[in-house]
């Protein structure tokens, strides 16, 4: 535990140090991965990502070379996959795009967006990449102009989003009146929670960069990149919505060695279950899903309800 303060203290100093962002700089080149270029190459549809982006920020982000992000962050949109499905009146074409934003070399933060759109076999295809370019702009602008940023200063190297997500093979307990003993050892909740958590990440639609990996090691003191979790408070009493309300708090953080990069608080309420276990296996799945969702794109200070 004292370790994990020391931690903390670190990322708290760094966090206090946080500046008011300014506009973010937007590249106005979109590159691509390997294999990701569409099939109608001439299709100009990163323009309209990119306006749209420029467009629907409201200032927070500007056109790089036209003036100066006061920020010092830059946006890069990045094609990971385009894939065209056809049909025999209707064909449709799904994207998948990266923003990564950088302090100078530094990672800071990224997020993968997909979109689709469909077009009749008559029309251009060049139209449903361009909605599809714009709606995957509007979604890049709303994520890099709200999400706050890590203050990444000269002993940071950044974050390493393709490095294994390590978490530990049980829920850390608060304190001794966190969960009782029939959640902690008949449900076998602190484990439980951890496969649940890991199943429903790596298993999602669209795969992540990096797999989330439980292992059994002491979280709070491993020195790579990791998921520490915490629950806080679970009450989950057995006879469904006759024995009141049920709820779970959590907290997590995510660290980079030393580095605070993101956390959350977590709040879920269920009425069902007709046993203990029934109860909080309901709050867990609520639970896991805003978990999941918070750590696709983890930010700091976020509340999941």
């Amino acid at each position: 535990m004292k370790s994990l303060r020391g931690i903390l203290v670190v990322a708290v100093c760094a966090l206090a140090g946080l500046p008011a962002w300014g506009a973010i700089e937007l590249a106005e080149t979109v590159d691509y991965l390997p294999g990701a270029q569409p099939d109608d190459a001439a299709c100009p549809w990163e323009a309209n990502m990119v306006s749209a982006a420029l467009a629907s920020s409201k200032g927070a982000i500007t056109q790089a070379g036209k003036t100066t992000a006061t920020a010092g962050l830059r946006l890069s949109l990045l094609v990971a996959q385009v894939k065209r499905t056809r049909g025999a009146k209707e064909s449709e074409y799904s994207a998948v795009v990266r923003g990564n934003v950088v302090a100078g070399s530094k990672l800071l933060a990224t997020r993968d967006f997909q979109d689709d759109g469909s077009f009749k076999n008559d029309q251009s295809a060049c139209d449903a990449l361009r909605t599809v370019g714009a709606s995957l702009g509007k979604s890049a602008a709303e994520w890099a102009s709200q999400t706050r940023y890590i203050d990444c200063r000269d002993d940071c190297t950044g974050i390493h989003p393709d490095e294994t997500i390590v978490v530990g093979a049980q829920i850390l307990i608060a304190d001794a009146e966190a969960i009782n003993e029939t959640v902690r050892d008949g449900c076998r909740w602190p484990t439980a929670m951890v496969s649940r958590l890991v199943k429903a990440f790596n298993e999602h639609e669209l795969p992540p960069r990096a797999k989330l990996e439980a292992r059994p090691v002491d979280i709070e003191t491993y020195p790579g990149r990791r998921l520490v979790l915490r629950v806080n408070n679970v009450h989950a009493l057995a006879g469904g919505g006759l024995s009141g309300p049920k709820w779970m708090t959590m907290s997590g953080e995510l660290l980079e060695g030393k580095m605070l990069v993101a956390n959350f608080e977590s709040y879920s309420n269920s009425g069902r279950g007709l046993t203990t276990c029934r109860s909080v296996d309901s709050l867990s799945e609520s639970t896991a899903e805003m978990i999941v969702e918070w750590l696709r794109s983890p930010t700091l200070g976020a509340k999941l309800k």
